[in-house]
């Protein structure tokens, strides 16, 4: 979180109110072992988007990002042998940068592709991450190289907006807009480039340790985060507390125990799930409202209608309008 933090300060923003939404301790700051859950995080960089009011907001973030700002992870890059096997670690490991974003490079012909896309649902936070993760990738992969990526493309899903000229500032290079993935492209010749601190016994160490990290993370997953990606995976269906038991293999009760455990229900994560899909829907797509009805699981348009106003007090249409006109 440093990063939010601190440009939260910078614009004489107090975090504090913004973690207290968030349920997340202030003295959490300074406590380097406290473990945000992706629920934490995701809703105080909702706050924080907010407060700050900048659609470039996650251009501006990604900027913050550099190979020293991952600790293990960013020594294991740095000192891999290419470029490739910088990326390999990183993607192994990408529980440890938080991004919650799938990452993936391939190779068409001469041309190297580095794609994302999202690993849950995101909600307001959903553009954010893919620009922050753009810039980020960017900066840590030119650092380990210690030369320019020569990216000659840009490519995004969401329809050009206001701030289109900022893509351009930061990546020098034609920008796509409207396009079928989020990702950039370089000469594939890149990839095989040895980086600048190569060390490979080095990198295996710390590879090692970083493989150890990752799967404590994984472990530390919490029930409310397993119900949640099923929800997230059934979205298109009208999904029930009586099937994710059967799916979790338990009874309706030990769901609703163990989900009141963490101060939830199965009801409001539906809720919640279906909230940050229908606002990444309306976003970044050219969906009908009966489009996006039956990708949420509900009968027709005005059900869903009649949904999101409950959720956010305002129609569809109206985040649909702002979308476009910004």
């Amino acid at each position: 979180m440093n990063p939010l933090i601190s440009i939260l300060r910078e614009h004489n923003i107090d975090p504090q109110p913004l973690l207290e939404v968030a349920h997340i301790p202030i003295d959490a700051l300074d406590d380097p072992t406290y473990q945000l859950t992706p629920h934490q995080e995701i809703t105080f960089t909702e706050e924080v988007i907010k407060a700050v009011g900048e659609p470039d907001f996650g251009l501006t973030v990604g900027q913050r990002y550099h190979l020293s700002s991952y600790g293990m992870l960013g020594l294991a890059i740095q000192t891999s042998a290419d470029l490739l096997s910088g990326m390999q670690v990183l993607y192994k490991n990408i529980l440890m940068t938080w991004t919650y974003m799938h990452w993936i490079t391939t190779v068409r012909g001469d041309t190297a592709y580095v794609s994302l896309s999202k690993l849950r649902d995101l909600g307001e936070c959903h553009q954010y991450m893919i620009d922050r993760g753009l810039v980020a990738s960017r900066i840590i992969f030119e650092e380990a190289l210690g030369s320019p990526l020569n990216i000659s493309a840009v490519y995004l899903t969401q329809s050009e907006p206001d701030y289109a000229h900022r893509y351009h500032e930061l990546f020098g290079c034609d920008i796509h807009f409207g396009a079928n993935e989020n990702c950039y492209e370089f000469p594939a010749e890149v990839l095989t480039q040895p980086l600048i601190h190569a060390e490979p016994e080095t990198s295996r160490i710390y590879a090692s340790q970083c493989e150890r990290i990752t799967k404590q993370l994984a472990s530390n997953q919490t029930f409310s985060d397993i119900v949640r990606n099923y929800i997230l995976a059934s979205a298109h269906q009208s999904t029930t507390l009586e099937q994710a038991a059967d799916y979790l293999n338990m009874t309706v009760r030990t769901v609703q125990r163990k989900l009141g455990q963490e101060n939830t229900s199965y009801k409001e994560l539906l809720e919640e799930v279906r909230r940050n899909l229908a606002i990444e829907y309306l976003q970044t797509t050219t969906l009908t409202l009966d489009d996006i009805a039956d990708k949420l699981g509900y009968s027709d348009s005005s059900s869903f209608c009649h949904a999101y106003k409950r959720w956010t007090g305002s129609n569809p249409g109206q985040l649909r309008r702002h979308a476009i006109n910004s």
